[in-house]
């Protein structure tokens, strides 16, 4: 139960990845703030199983990659809130496609969501998180590095996102600030499943695996929860790949 008494907001908290994120930092004792973009009934679905366990959280609404969305969330949240120790940015959004297919405005609206999304949050977060003890923590990807079938506008996307994260922890470690990303294989998740030809991705992603099998959106929830702890104090600007060793070979 290390972050008893803390508040923190997960973008992207109401299904999948993000709604493991959400329920384990509950389950270590903080309070939950679940953003969402549209599906407010998922939302208040992670929010009831995290009350269920006997959590506190709550939902609240914005576009992510809209400054002024964002604006309007923290305003939601200081009415409510003298601190949020932690901002965990999970959400995503992008068409899986060839690269060459993709449109001006998907691209964008990758950035803006994927990558651009991560400042926005921090900026807004700055006098709300402790210094020091602040944690941010991004969710990337291996398409930040590696090419993959019909991921180009993401995986693009990812690799700014961790650049930013780099950056964002130099200028923040001085006051006591810590940055850092997530970084998942092929996680078996809804998202996952609406890929073109995933089954034949899977079984082609366990093969090469050394684990054998895919990862669980639990398995990198664990993950996060470690660097939003005490114990990842030392850590700035990483970006902590767990992908069962597929990178490995």
């Amino acid at each position: 139960m290390e972050l008893i008494g803390k508040t923190v907001l997960v973008t992207g908290g109401s299904r999948g990845i993000g709604r493991a994120i959400a329920l384990r930092l509950a389950e270590d004792g903080a309070e939950v703030i679940v953003n969402y973009l549209r599906n407010e009934r998922a939302a208040e679905e992670t929010c009831a199983q995290i009350r269920a366990r006997g959590g506190k959280a709550e939902t609240v609404a914005a576009d992510v990659g809209d400054q002024n969305d964002v604006r309007r969330m923290f305003a939601r949240i200081r009415e409510h809130h003298t601190h949020l120790d932690v901002v965990v940015h999970n959400a995503a959004i992008g068409r899986f496609q060839p690269f060459l297919r993709v449109r001006p405005s998907q691209w964008d609206m990758s950035f803006k969501t994927n990558a651009h999304a991560l400042l926005l949050l921090t900026r807004e977060a700055l006098g709300l998180l402790p210094e020091p003890g602040g944690r941010i923590v991004a969710l990337s990807s291996l398409g930040s590095h590696r090419y993959v079938p019909f991921y180009g506008a993401v995986g693009v996307s990812k690799a700014a996102l961790e650049n930013a994260v780099r950056y964002l922890a130099v200028e923040l470690a001085p006051r006591g600030i810590a940055v850092n990303a997530v970084s998942g294989g092929m996680i078996d998740s809804d998202t996952m499943r609406g890929f073109p030809q995933y089954e034949i991705l899977r079984d082609t992603i366990v093969q090469r695996t050394p684990a054998m099998r895919l990862g669980t959106p639990e398995e990198l929830a664990d993950v996060v929860q470690f660097l939003c702890t005490e114990r990842a104090r030392w850590i700035f600007g990483q970006t902590l790949i767990a992908d069962g060793g597929f990178s490995l070979v």
